[in-house]
């Protein structure tokens, strides 16, 4: 799951955060504490410079945050009338719309008909869309309270709070891991996924410690997807399962076993061959080794992917393969994707080569050129490239410049390093 970008104004995050910091006091029986007190001093004058829009969003959002500091009351909700079926409905729509101030209003009148979890659940789903995790967690841990045995209450909780809290996600996916048995298989997966993430900022020895040490774990959690134990079946069980066997993939490619990575991302996909992420992940690590990978990324542009990496992977095929007007194309297409700066100035680095060899005007050759340098500044190849571009130009030329530098299949696995390929989503 991707989190929105924040689409309020600084002064709203910095309510929305001590609103959220309240709560917590409220929630642990501080409310007249003296840090309740200085909470509520220091959001005088924020509150005091929003916006009308924003002013009345911060005071409803006081509001909702509170109803999710209290447990969950003893009676049903009341039956749906037509009446209430119509106006929920509407706040499926206007979220749909992006009206989600007025979302959050019909689910806040009609509340009564809606189960207090699923309440919340909806609640953090429109947070989440406003690009504000920490509010959207609140929403989703009271959800898991009131409902303790749906799953994906837990999951989607442990999932977000890795976004606004990265530490409290991790202690918690400690605890679960470290009894995974009472835990649904989704949430276990989750856990693991978390400190899966998390192990980028530790050292090697560190990261290859946990790695070994949440296979067993993952093992034994994909065993009872695939005996429909907890009611893991085809259906319920499935995120599960895919981020099982992809975390599964992840640890044995990172511990070097990549026969059996590949084994865990085919297997994954046996499962669920619409899988976006496994495809691209089994893509990159067959990649210069097995022309399967050249199959998994063109199946994975087909499906219109999101992820950069197989147009990434794809460019690089066709530039070392001489096929230049298939290298700018899928250049250009993985320039729209989301990426990081430095995928992205080499994209911007091929597609200079390409167009070059393709007898582009040396003026759009150098836009290209200059484009990867200002994603990436440290990108010395693309400057090496450029000054033997500018150097070709100074003399007459009657064969190829077929002669570029290019990256070799190694380094350019290595543009994975920081960010992997797979992102598991929610």
């Amino acid at each position: 799951m991707v989190v929105n970008a924040r689409i309020s104004s600084p002064t709203f995050e910095r309510v929305a955060k001590g609103l959220v910091a309240l709560h917590r006091l409220i929630k642990d029986g501080r409310d007249e504490s003296p840090e309740a007190e200085a909470f509520r001093d220091e959001l005088d004058v924020p509150l005091k410079a929003l916006n009308p829009t924003e002013r009345l969003r911060a005071q409803w959002l006081s509001e909702d945050l509170y109803s999710a500091s209290e447990p969950p009351p003893a009676t049903e909700p009341k039956a749906l009338n037509p009446q209430a079926q119509r106006q929920l409905n509407e706040a499926f729509e206007a979220r749909q719309s992006r009206e989600w101030d007025r979302a959050l209003a019909l689910l806040r009148r009609w509340k009564e008909y809606i189960a207090p979890g699923l309440l919340s659940y909806l609640r953090g789903s429109i947070w989440l869309d406003l690009g504000h995790p920490d509010v959207a967690a609140v929403f989703y841990c009271h959800a898991s309270e009131c409902d303790p045995t749906n799953a994906n209450y837990q999951a989607i909780y442990m999932h977000v709070l890795a976004q606004s809290s990265p530490d409290a996600a991790g202690k918690l996916a400690n605890q679960v891991l470290a009894d995974g048995e009472r835990y649904a298989p989704v949430v276990v997966a989750r856990a693991a996924e978390i400190r899966f993430q998390q192990t980028r900022n530790s050292s090697d020895p560190e990261s290859a410690r946990l790695h070994r040490k949440l296979i067993p774990i993952l093992e034994r959690n994909l065993a009872r997807i695939e005996t429909g134990a907890d009611g893991a079946d085809g259906t319920s069980g499935l995120p599960g399962c895919a981020m099982t066997i992809a975390v599964l993939g992840f640890c044995q490619e990172l511990l070097g076993n990549t026969r059996a990575a590949v084994d865990f991302y085919t297997r994954g996909l046996q499962m669920n061959p619409n899988d976006d992420g496994l495809l691209v992940a089994r893509g990159v690590l067959l990649y210069g080794t097995d022309p399967r990978s050249i199959i998994d990324f063109e199946q994975a542009v087909e499906r219109g992917t999101s992820l950069i990496w197989p147009y990434l992977f794809l460019a690089h095929h066709h530039l070392i393969t001489s096929r230049y007007e298939q290298c700018r194309v899928m250049c250009e297409a993985g320039l729209r994707k989301q990426g990081s700066n430095m995928s992205k100035s080499q994209l911007e680095e091929w597609r200079a080569i390409a167009q070059a060899e393709l007898g582009f005007p040396p003026e759009l050759v150098r836009v290209a050129f200059e484009a990867a340098l200002r994603l990436d500044p440290s990108n010395d190849l693309a400057k090496r490239n450029r000054a033997a571009f500018e150097a070709f130009l100074q003399v007459p030329h009657t064969e190829s410049s077929a002669a570029w530098e290019q990256r070799t299949v190694a380094a350019i696995r290595q543009l994975g390093a920081a960010e992997h390929p797979y992102t598991v989503a929610a």
